[in-house]
């Protein structure tokens, strides 16, 4: 049985080099369906690429530049008007193995009790290195598993990549990305989905991560980038177990960022709603490193990861 109705939506934004590998990825699954790819303002040759493809099961369309969030939503309110029973999303510079709606389609069959599919992903850190993710506090390490509790697996990683995971459209209120966000909006997306939903996870890996992109969000100044007001989800949920300290951790990259930057009074904010037991003695530590330290350590991770050595900072 294949899965019924299920739209694949790929944003894309100045990804000429990777758009055709990702577009490909979705039309040679296993699992039969349909794509839209939307050209959020693309400057580069992303339409050209895009419009060499022809395939039935490919829609294109384009529009000015909104942002990820405004396109991902529109990608789930044309899956909705459409009468799709599930979207699914695709980064533009990743790519999927062409089992990954197969494994998708064994979650939904599995747990149809939950709303939100997602299996694993590798991390893609060189032309043939690829860093196998771990997740913090899996003990059934069983390839499908209901993630309970559900921010207690994501303090090392994300059990939701923007490119893994599949949400049950039918008899389910869908879950919107935030578009008044610059940053973290996967991250605030998580959190909705973890205080509201059921999520159905696939330990096997059948996603690739592409670290060596281009990263779109970093050509915006810090001092204008918009993050997730990690307030409003600790006040309205303060007994939801292990979501006071994942949020903790996101502040704490906040601030680690600022920090780099040399913005001491914004790091700080951040800082002071950070239950600092939370954090591991080497987060602590980062905490109280100067902008000269934390570059260093920065350009040494990025090297450490081209070799294929992963500098946690957990």
């Amino acid at each position: 049985m294949s899965i019924p109705n299920t739209l694949v939506v790929i944003p894309v934004f100045n990804k000429q080099a990777t758009i055709e590998r990702a577009i490909k990825s979705v039309l040679e699954q296993t699992v039969v369906c349909d794509l839209l790819v939307i050209d959020d303002g693309s400057t580069d040759y992303s339409a050209s690429v895009i419009e060499k493809i022809n395939n039935p099961r490919l829609t294109y369309i384009s529009q000015p530049n909104h942002g990820v969030s405004f396109t991902r939503n529109r990608g789930i309110k044309t899956a909705l008007k459409k009468g799709y029973k599930y979207v699914a999303f695709l980064d533009a510079d990743d790519y999927w193995l062409d089992n990954h709606m197969e494994q998708i389609e064994q979650l939904i069959e599995k747990f149809p009790e939950a709303s939100v599919f997602a299996n694993n992903y590798h991390l893609k850190i060189g032309e043939s290195r690829w860093n196998r993710t771990k997740f913090s506090n899996l003990e059934d390490q069983e390839s499908q598993i209901i993630v309970k509790p559900f921010f207690k697996a994501n303090y090392l990683n994300s059990i939701l990549s923007s490119s893994s995971y599949c949400m049950r459209l039918t008899g389910n209120d869908p879950i919107y990305y935030n578009e008044e966000l610059t940053h973290t909006e996967d991250t605030d997306f998580l959190i909705k989905v973890g205080l509201t939903k059921t999520v159905a996870f696939n330990n096997k890996a059948t996603v690739i991560i592409d670290k060596q992109a281009d990263n779109r969000s970093d050509a915006t100044h810090i001092l204008q980038r918009t993050v997730t007001n990690f307030c409003q989800y600790e006040e309205k949920h303060p007994n939801i177990e292990g979501l006071k300290k994942y949020l903790d951790i996101n502040r704490f990259s906040i601030a680690v960022n600022y920090r780099m930057y040399g913005l001491i009074e914004r790091a700080v904010y951040y800082q002071r709603k950070i239950d600092l037991d939370n954090l591991t003695y080497k987060q602590q530590q980062l905490l109280n490193m100067s902008r000269l330290q934390l570059k260093t350590l920065h350009k040494t991770k990025k090297i450490l990861e081209v070799i294929g050595l992963d500098l946690r900072t957990g």
